[in-house]
């Protein structure tokens, strides 16, 4: 459950979940016992907290992890809501992702399953050495393909959870395998390579928390952003796989001109069909992402104002067959 949906409850409300632990310090009661003040946080909300007459192997591991199972009581100080913790846990790897999907922070589609759909669409580009350009961006570089496994598409917005960038990556291919299976006049190696890589600037851009959730941009982010940043990591593949200059040149393009526009962040707009066909495949999957994530929050037949859409958004009652 996330936290800001435990404040709606009265006190004595029992809640049980993994979440982060914001801050933690060990302090002693006016009957001289132990016990521990802490935060405990969600993407949701920041709940204060407190562990009575805690005992000191709990203590250790609040100090030593910052994602812990806790099992508490909801209570209420001058009208504000904290928690009474009773037990404290260290989750498994497979509980934290279970518990970050249900609370829909975490990509809705199998992390591992996704990146093999990733490598079968780059094993399908018969051009040689692009096809080893992308074998090096996505396996041999170890480092970053386990950092783009889980990394989120953005800060906010569209895809902005665990798995976030893997699974817009591999929208924008598979709607890019679509378009080329009804146009034999698209190069389809060239633009499954651009939309395989149009983003990978974001491993860079993005920092993460302990979760791994977004938490805002890197410096370098902030001062260079995922494009230069991914066409940077590009011109090191092609160097790496003796890509031809041409091929190397088109896909920075591809890349830099993939928001279409100035205003939306690309200096050039899209100057070929494949650098064309990548800005609309990917507005379409983030504007596709954005409107579920805005009708997942509202009752069949009601509007919100959406400020990322800039509009209201309707959710339909007509559920079709």
């Amino acid at each position: 459950m996330r936290l800001g949906e435990v404040t709606k409850h009265p006190k004595g409300f029992r809640i049980a979940g993994i979440y982060q632990v914001a801050r933690f310090e060990v302090k002693t009661a006016k009957n001289g016992k132990a016990y521990g003040d802490c935060v405990v946080s969600d993407p949701s909300f920041d709940i204060p907290a407190k562990y009575w007459d805690i005992p000191a192997e709990s203590a250790a591991l609040f100090q030593q992890n910052s994602i812990l199972g806790l099992e508490a009581t909801l209570d209420y100080f001058k009208e504000s809501p904290q928690l009474t913790i009773d037990r404290v846990y260290v989750p498994s790897p497979q509980e934290i992702d279970q518990s970050l999907q249900s609370l829909g922070l975490m990509a809705p589609r199998d992390i591992g399953g996704m990146y093999q759909q990733l490598e079968d669409i780059i094993a399908g580009v018969r051009h040689n050495r692009l096809r080893q350009m992308l074998v090096w961006i996505f396996s041999t570089n170890t480092s970053f393909a386990e950092q783009f496994k889980r990394h989120p598409g953005a800060v906010r917005n569209h895809h902005a959870y665990i798995g976030g960038l893997l699974q817009h990556t591999l929208e924008v291919a598979e709607a890019a395998l679509d378009q080329c299976a009804r146009n034999d006049r698209i190069n389809k190696d060239l633009l499954l390579a651009a939309a395989l890589v149009h983003d990978i600037g974001k491993v860079r851009e993005i920092a993460v928390d302990a979760l791994g959730l977004p938490v805002g941009f890197t410096k370098e982010g902030k001062l260079l952003r995922h494009i230069s940043l991914g066409m940077e990591l590009v011109g090191q593949a092609c160097r790496e796989a003796q890509v031809e200059e041409e091929v190397d040149v088109i896909l920075k393009h591809c890349i830099l001109s993939h928001h279409g526009q100035a205003e939306w962040g690309s200096p050039v707009a899209p100057m070929l069909l494949e650098a064309e066909l990548l800005h609309y495949l990917d507005n379409l999957s983030a504007k596709t992402e954005q409107f579920v994530r805005e009708q997942e929050r509202l009752e069949p037949g009601d509007f919100t104002k959406s400020y990322v859409l800039r509009r209201e958004v309707y959710r339909t009652s007509f559920a079709g067959d």
